[in-house]
């Protein structure tokens, strides 16, 4: 199931960051201005997208317990977040040059690729890519 987050989940979300390569705990707070959608299995959260609104809409973080993987609850969390939107708005995030699973995710979910950025992390380069949602 795929809803809203809550502010009782943050403790969920925190824990899910540690399967990012580089976390961004920053980001949770609430005076941020994020907003997330979780992804639950039997009530517990075991994903989450968090975006924030913006011209364009960005993206920042999407993560699915290695446990829970495969099951579409990432594209579950995107398709709540295109719902959201208008058609014709644009979406960007940030991936890995190396995390060729989440391109291929991100490919089908009707992103490409806008830049290379070399220092984008830590440990290398990643790719800004950009989508725009449609009216169906």
């Amino acid at each position: 199931m795929i809803r809203e987050g809550r502010p009782q989940d943050r403790p969920a979300v925190r824990g899910l960051q540690q399967y990012l390569p580089e976390p961004a705990p920053e980001l949770l707070a609430p005076v941020a201005g994020g907003s997330l959608f979780v992804s639950t299995a039997s009530g517990a959260v075991v994903g989450y997208l968090l975006w924030f609104p913006g011209e364009p809409v960005y993206a920042a973080e999407l993560v699915v317990h290695p446990d829970y993987r495969r099951q579409g609850r990432g594209r579950a969390l995107f398709q709540a977040l295109f719902d959201r939107l208008d058609p014709g708005r644009a979406v960007v995030l940030r991936v890995a040059a190396e995390n060729e699973a989440a391109q291929g995710l991100y490919h089908e979910l009707g992103f490409e690729r806008v830049a290379v950025e070399p220092d984008a992390y830590d440990d290398g380069a990643g790719y800004l890519l950009r989508a725009v949602v449609d009216d169906g």
